[in-house]
């Protein structure tokens, strides 16, 4: 006896040693919330950005948007966004930061044009300049309003968000109550979500493990035994964040619900253990009747678990790392706790537990005796009927449910409406071009030059029909750089300038010579007329005419292009590759939301824009969102069919029936069809944490049907003993497991709320299918179940 206690003590020891190194792990998590975490690196999309991040820079933009009550452009305001402008060019990862108060505007000038600061002090000069390219300046650093100014940021290749966006936020504290700010863009929402993810796990886990305690006395009613069922469940959860920490698994959205799910699942197998021990605690000893109780439980807790662990392994057929990473860590979780509650949870009772208690029993639920008898009713009256009508529902509706589920990946969507982030973005879309983007580099086929007027022509056409699309505020481009430089340089209205012998005609932008100003030596008032109208005569246009311009064909008017551009004193190293011949340019569409549907209307709209022997690839933010979005629903099909044949396998193994293996698929299949039908009627879509309710649903719904199926083939009870008995057990466990995930409607994040509601429904219809259509089956059809039936 004391070597028994002596075993006790060290696997109650060692079991408490290994929960606080878990726990302590949890400083040591690596945290990435961004879709790079998902997305495979060998990916198309993945490749596309690392082009184009070769040839334009980043393609992480970050927003800081400054909003004034009336107007921003006043000086107080001006000074403040010129200020902060600075400030922000000097941070580590900034390589530029451009707004209206450090842009330089192109304006006429004596010797052609002349590049200024487009705010020199000078409120009135401000406006004028602006009116002159309002194209230009509103909606990207401007509201059509002007009450919202941005700083538009270019990240560095190497930059670190997390400091940057710390940097940032400390560059405008001095100026919050004086004007309202925000951040946003991509890298602002997942650092949000970074943020987040962890302490979301700090609250959901208590919330849960009330709700954990709350079923536990229920059905145990003893606070003693309520507390002693937390240990194995608490210690499967601990050892899952330890395992994370030490083979540095990245902690996303689809890892961090490990922890919590253990805590659900594992309840089912302590209830378990318990309630035999408190129903046999009389006849014997505690060693005697824990011997007893582990050894007839040992296999049904291990099948129970073989179903859910394998259903969550099934996920390593997964495409994206972060599912497969889920299962892998869930069925090594589900292992440990099934082994916890068959070890550790006894050495504890014999610890605790020095005498039999009489007192102490399991709640006898006599009130769900009249629902089991209801569906014993059911299924002896109507089953036949009832079988083909769910039969005909499942089979048509469960491919159609599928079908038109929407898939999406919208970080933004993460969060629930009433979050200053989404309250922020919305407010910015809606006054400005966007703040969500995608990236578009094109590549002309050998021989074609990008600054061909044909080229840009054709781009611009491309930009026209891009931006008469709703989601789409503006498209930047090298396009009004080369119209606005063409106005400012290019010659008027019915000017064409003509050589001596007219057989080849030059413009000059550079003509104004002393000459021209004879005849003014005595009329200064007119000279300074004709100096300050130099220039701006020209077309805001492409170049597209050679004889307008005294060009003898496109090749030449290419090369004035490229002396236009060479003129303008800004950067374009985001737009073209190469200021003298480029190769390559890049359209970034500036995006008011990021919509999957959207998305994908557009990616499909630019390849039929442009001809089909030029190389055109979308990159960007979105579009790993959008390919995410694809793989994501590739991962659910995959995961399932995996899931439904892993769990076949097994339970055929386990009842050594072929028939009673596809009859132990029933739950599961209308589970999922209510989780799909709900994500309709709900407007939720599929993403990267709803997803991964196949795997849960097969995994933990067909238990269910193992239970009662085992029990119907053993022929030792009637239908209704069966259903008196096993039936409550399958409802008892059913209403703790979703009671459970109830607790997640407390996550700040939408799509774990949407998961917790999802499940309550799935197991609610599992619970459902298995206790009607099973028993009809039974009643019914028994030569489908029963090798030999013969009538009582």
């Amino acid at each position: 006896m004391e070597k028994r206690r002596t075993f006790d003590w060290i696997i109650i020891s060692f079991s408490f040693v290994l929960t606080v190194l878990g726990l302590l792990g949890i400083g040591w998590l690596h945290v990435d919330s961004s879709t790079d975490a998902f997305i495979p690196t060998n990916a198309d999309v993945v490749q596309i950005n690392d082009r184009i991040k070769e040839r334009f820079g980043s393609l992480d933009p970050v927003v800081v948007s400054i909003y004034a009550e009336d107007t921003i452009l006043q000086p107080k305001y001006m000074e403040i966004l010129k200020t902060i402008s600075s400030d922000i060019e000097k941070l580590d990862g900034v390589s530029t930061a451009n707004s209206i108060a450090n842009v330089q505007h192109l304006e006429p000038s004596f010797d052609g044009v002349e590049a200024v600061y487009l705010y020199d002090g000078d409120i009135e000069a401000l406006k004028n300049r602006i009116a002159e390219w309002p194209s230009f300046y509103e909606g990207t650093f401007l509201s059509a309003d002007h009450t919202v100014a941005s700083v538009l940021i270019q990240t560095t290749l190497d930059y670190d968000s997390k400091q940057l966006l710390h940097d940032l936020r400390e560059v405008v504290a001095p100026y919050q109550g004086v004007v309202e700010t925000s951040i946003l863009g991509l890298p602002a929402v997942t650092e949000a979500i970074s943020e987040s993810l962890l302490s979301d796990l700090g609250i959901l886990a208590p919330i849960v493990a009330i709700l954990i305690i709350l079923i536990l006395y229920y059905f145990l009613r003893s606070f003693k035994a309520t507390l002693l069922s937390l240990v194995p469940l608490i210690f499967s959860s601990s050892l899952a964040l330890g395992i994370m920490a030490i083979a540095n698994i990245t902690f996303t959205m689809a890892t961090m619900l490990v922890p919590v799910l253990l805590l659900i699942v594992g309840s089912a197998y302590t209830i378990h253990i318990f309630s035999h021990f408190f129903q046999n605690q009389d006849s014997g000893t505690i060693e005697e009747v824990l011997r007893s109780v582990v050894k007839r439980n040992t296999n049904p807790i291990i099948a129970a678990a073989a179903t859910t662990a394998f259903g969550f392994l099934a996920q390593l057929s997964s495409p994206l790392g972060p599912f497969r990473i889920f299962g892998l860590l869930s069925f090594i979780g589900v292992v440990i706790c099934a082994f916890s509650s068959l070890v550790l949870l006894p050495a504890l009772i014999r610890v605790v537990y020095k005498k039999p208690n009489g007192k102490e029993r399991m709640k006898q639920q006599g009130k769900d005796s009249r629902l089991m008898t209801a569906a014993i009713v059911v299924a002896n009256r109507h089953g036949k009927v009832l079988l083909w009508v769910s039969m005909i529902i499942l089979v048509i509706f469960l491919p159609l449910s599928y079908y038109f589920v929407e898939s999406g990946t919208n970080m933004l969507d993460f969060f629930r409406p009433s979050s200053s982030l989404v309250k922020d973005s919305n407010r910015f879309n809606e006054r400005m071009q966007g703040s969500f983007s995608m990236t578009v580099m094109i590549e002309p086929n050998d021989g074609v030059s990008i600054l061909d007027p044909s080229t840009l022509k054709t781009i611009e056409g491309a930009i026209r029909t891009l931006e008469a699309e709703p989601v789409i505020g503006g498209v930047q481009s090298i396009i009004p750089f080369v119209k606005r430089m063409n106005q400012l340089l290019g010659p008027g209205e019915d000017e064409i300038v003509h050589t001596v012998d007219e057989e080849e005609v030059i413009f000059d932008f550079f003509a104004f010579d002393e000459d021209y100003f004879l005849g003014f030596e005595d009329e200064p008032f007119e000279a300074e007329e004709v100096v300050a109208s130099a220039g701006g005569q020209g077309e805001y246009e492409i170049p597209s005419d050679p004889a307008r311009y005294g060009l003898a064909d496109e090749s030449e008017l290419a090369n004035l292009i490229a002396q236009y551009l060479l003129l303008y004193s800004g950067n374009l190293d985001t737009l073209i590759n190469d200021p003298l011949e480029p190769d390559a340019t890049a359209l970034t569409l500036v995006l008011k939301s990021s919509d999957t549907n959207q998305l994908r209307t557009v990616t499909n709209l630019i390849s039929t824009l442009f001809p089909e022997d030029w190389k055109v690839e979308v990159g960007g933010g979105e579009a790993v969102a959008l390919a995410l979005a694809d793989l994501v629903t590739r991962s659910q099909i995959v995961s399932l069919f995996s899931s439904l044949i892993a769990v076949w396998f097994l339970v055929w193994f386990t009842l050594k029936s072929p028939k009673l293996a596809t009859f132990s698929l029933i739950p599961c299949l209308f589970a999922l069809l209510a989780v799909f039908v709900s994500m309709l009627v709900f407007s939720i879509k599929l993403d990267i944490v709803t997803s991964l309710l196949a795997a849960l649903c097969i995994g933990i719904g067909v238990d269910y049907a193992i239970h009662l199926l085992s029990a119907i083939v053993r022929e030792d009870m009637s239908m209704e003993r069966i259903m008196q008995t096993t039936g409550k057990a399958i409802l008892a466990n059913a209403a703790s497991v979703a009671l459970g995930f109830i607790g997640l409607l407390f996550s700040r994040f939408m799509p774990i709320a949407n998961l917790g509601v999802l499940f309550c429904i799935a197991m609610a219809t599992a619970a459902a299918s298995a206790l009607l259509l099973l028993p009809a089956i039974a009643v019914h059809y028994p030569k489908l179940i029963f090798k030999r039936r013969t009538k009582p």
